[in-house]
């Protein structure tokens, strides 16, 4: 077997292993499973060194049909029964769009999968960083109040998700990407409401009826593709594609803006934080949102210099604002989330510039990005978990309790913003790719600013949450600390070796001087030393004319309120941006 194959294949075959069966041997199986789809995802890097290429048979796109009418068939049920008419609405556009795309035919035709050294890099993150998520997933669940068949039909969901995304970063048929692109919204939409709650059932709803957005813009790439380029492959397509009508890249581009969360799509991606933790951390960090930066790499070379330039003005304006918006937050998972669109609209906007350094700064960011966004939902659950906090202000004295949880916390904001991290990297990178573009559009000064002005955001709003991690409670005269389950603390400690490993390939690929590494990891862990055993260790401040009474200090964030207008302002603008690049493309 192919690796593709076995990569798509073998998580199928995992979770119908774990959905039954005790704790035990779920556990084991998972264990087992996860390494070897890690071990796979290695030897694919290692051993793959050209592109694979395969053609599927006609009984296989006749099944892909079958699948694709089913999975549409229930959204308009759902959207019938739950009496929610956007989703019914968008059911029924996408099954009438279906059915001409069906009925419309290609002559044109190319590899069904085709998988290169993008895909490679994505095989890695799905799997590596998907995986440790799936262990982290299984202590995380025996806390739910569950029934033994619903916490493993969890862990099998989680499997599924990984065995969809493989697929989707292997198939170069946008009908067949069509279907695995709406798999992964029913995905999503189960596992948000997997509380079943009417607060989880209402996220789950609002999470199908956006990304069916998606799904109609895909629909409408095809039939324009099929009527004017007669083809449904992406390779054909842009090989073929007249830059004076690229409407297709742009309704496919419009697709990946949606499964990114991008403003005004964000509040999907916000509302499936009331799912459990492990899910928000699949979709922010391993699968579902890089759909979308991994689907501008593979449409970038057909993008001409309008387009090019307008998607990243919306990725460097949405990474401008949603860190911003995520300064003024204090839910943890929030700020989590809302820094996601944040990098994810960088990504996306550095894959559109399609250079060589742009496109190698955009893989940095993703595999970056994976790793340290997977750590921090970890810490977010265990924080909801073992010390029943959500807010940023309320882990002032964390450090008392749990140093390793604070350490992870620290190293994983650290991994988003300073050197010597990958999204550092990534973002210096990106400065300096739109910096070389400005000579053949002034616009893209304005990109630079959006870029520059979003990345001190991000940097404020990491010594925000550090200030209140490395704050000691002084008036505790004991540290008491909290044991976590080791199936919360050896994932986190995986990630962080990840975020090692990372570093080192980067000073190996000379991106970093040794000094570059060597500085900034000393500070990182210097700092939390200083905070740790130093200010104001065993001391009580004592005013003068108190008598003697200790005063108890509490250190508070800074906040400030951002007006609705202006957040109202800011969707305005991306939705304009976004009617813009349709329109330029149509005219």
């Amino acid at each position: 077997m192919t690796t593709y194959s076995i990569l798509i294949i073998a998580p199928l075959l995992f979770a119908f292993s774990v959905l039954f069966g005790g704790l035990r041997v779920r556990n084991v199986l998972t264990v087992v499973f996860v390494l070897f789809l890690a071990g796979v995802s290695l030897t694919n890097i290692f051993l793959v060194s050209s592109s694979t290429q395969i053609l599927f048979s006609p009984l296989l796109h006749y099944l892909f049909i079958l699948l694709d009418s089913i999975v549409l068939i229930y959204f308009l049920w759902q959207g019938v029964i739950k009496k929610h008419n956007l989703v019914t609405f968008f059911a029924l556009l996408q099954m009438m769009l279906y059915a001409a795309v069906v009925f419309f035919s290609s002559s044109i035709t190319s590899s069904d999968i085709l998988i290169d050294e993008i895909s490679s890099t994505m095989y890695l993150v799905i799997n590596i960083v998907g995986g440790i998520i799936i262990v982290y997933a299984l202590g995380y669940i025996e806390s739910e109040k569950f029934s033994r068949f619903k916490k493993n039909g969890f862990i099998a969901l989680l499997f599924f998700f990984l065995s969809i995304m493989n697929f989707i970063v292997s198939t170069n048929n946008i009908e067949i990407f069509f279907l695995l692109f709406e798999l992964t919204t029913l995905c999503s939409y189960i596992l948000i409401a997997y509380h079943g709650d009417e607060v989880s059932s209402e996220n789950a709803l609002k999470a199908l009826w956006i990304n069916q957005i998606g799904g109609v813009a895909i629909l409408i790439a095809l039939i324009v593709s099929i009527t004017q380029y007669d083809t449904v492959y992406f390779d054909m397509l842009i090989n073929n594609i007249n830059e004076l009508y690229l409407l297709p890249i742009v309704f496919l581009t419009i697709a990946a803006f949606v499964k990114g969360a991008s403003i005004p799509f964000d509040k999907w991606l916000l509302g499936a934080m009331v799912a459990p933790t492990p899910v928000s951390a699949m979709l922010h960090s391993a699968t579902m949102v890089k759909i979308a930066p991994y689907l501008m790499l593979k449409l970038a070379p057909a993008m001409s210099g309008f387009v090019s330039l307008s998607i990243t003005l919306i990725g460097t304006f949405v990474f401008f604002s949603a860190s911003l918006l995520a300064l003024s937050k204090d839910y943890f998972k929030e700020i989590l989330g809302l820094s996601t669109i944040a990098l994810l609209a960088l990504m996306m906007a550095l894959a559109a510039i399609g250079t060589k350094e742009a496109t190698t700064a955009c893989l940095v960011l993703i595999v970056f990005h994976a790793i340290s966004k997977a750590l921090l939902f970890l810490q977010a659950a265990i924080l909801e978990k073992s010390f029943n906090l959500k807010y940023v202000n309320d882990i002032n004295g964390l450090i008392n309790h749990s140093p390793f949880v604070v350490l992870f916390i620290v190293v994983g904001f650290a991994s988003l913003t300073l050197p010597p991290f990958g999204a550092f990297v990534a973002k210096f990178m990106a400065i300096e790719s739109i910096a070389n573009e400005i000579g053949n559009n002034p616009l893209y000064v304005l990109a630079l600013i959006f870029i520059a002005l979003g990345s001190v955001f991000l940097t404020l709003l990491y010594f925000k949450v550090l200030t209140k991690l490395l704050a000691k409670d002084v008036s505790q005269e004991k540290e008491i600390h909290v044991d976590i389950p080791k199936l919360f603390t050896v994932p986190s400690f995986a990630l962080l070796a990840l975020l090692v490993m990372g570093v080192y390939v980067l000073y190996e690929k000379e991106f970093l001087t040794t000094a570059q590494v060597f500085v900034p990891v000393v500070l990182i862990a210097v700092v939390p030393l200083l905070f740790a055993t130093l200010l104001f260790k065993k001391a009580h401040r004592v005013k003068e004319y108190h008598c003697g009474e200790k005063e108890e200090p509490q250190l508070n964030m800074y906040y400030f309120e951002i007006a609705r207008s202006y957040k109202m302002a800011i969707t305005v603008v991306a939705t304009v941006l976004i009617l813009v690049l349709i329109l330029g493309a149509m005219l």
